[in-house]
């Protein structure tokens, strides 16, 4: 499973020429078997030295190939099959429309499929503002469910970016303060809410 992380931080933009009247890829995708260096098909299998490695002598390859017709811009991506798969983005999580609560925008992260529907999302990315994040700095919180010892479900929260924060996630991100008996998503949502609005002091005249 994609964690959320992984799912909207990192990526590459391919762009296209500066000048593009009309940017839009063409994503065209070809899968086809390879052949390992010089080796024929009957010759001894090639010396790979991963255990894992199954594929002999040949191995199937992809080739992604996206073409822009506008500004005739081409990016060809390719590499060995190591697992290709389609799925709605309302599971997928990136490119599902975000949640907007309490003035954030809340990117889902990926959700797991059971026999009759899916499932609520286990982590979101949290911004201030509706784009799309794209690298660390892009983001404001995050909220993951989990378990306590009883078994209850709850969510916590993490706001208030910082790389010396004492809280920290397997995602490499850290944070500076953290909330994680929170009921719902809706209420880890204003807890990180409230951590961006500026404080108020009351002065006695």
């Amino acid at each position: 499973m994609n964690i959320a992380v992984d799912l909207y931080l990192g990526w590459e933009t391919l762009d296209h020429a500066l000048d593009c009247p009309l940017p839009v890829w063409e994503p065209q995708l070809k899968i086809d078997e390879g052949r390992r260096g010089r080796l024929g098909v009957g010759d001894d299998p090639h010396g790979c030295a991963a255990d894992e490695c199954g594929h002999a002598n040949l191995f199937r390859r992809f080739t992604v190939r996206l073409v822009c017709r506008s500004c005739e811009s081409v990016h060809v991506i390719s590499g060995e099959d190591v697992g290709i798969y389609s799925q709605p983005a309302e599971q997928y999580g990136y490119g599902h429309a975000p949640l907007e609560v309490e003035g954030l925008w809340l990117w889902a992260g990926q959700r797991l499929q059971t026999r009759s529907q899916l499932r609520e999302p286990r982590e979101y990315l949290v911004t201030r503002t509706p784009q799309i994040p794209a690298q660390a700095s892009d983001v404001a919180g995050m909220i993951a469910h989990h378990n306590t010892a009883g078994q209850h479900p709850r969510w916590q929260a993490s706001a208030i970016a910082d790389p010396n924060g004492q809280h920290g996630d397997r995602d490499g991100l850290r944070w500076a303060r953290r909330q994680a008996d929170l009921r719902s998503v809706e209420l880890a949502a204003a807890w990180i809410a409230t951590q961006y609005q500026p404080e108020i002091l009351e002065v006695a005249v």
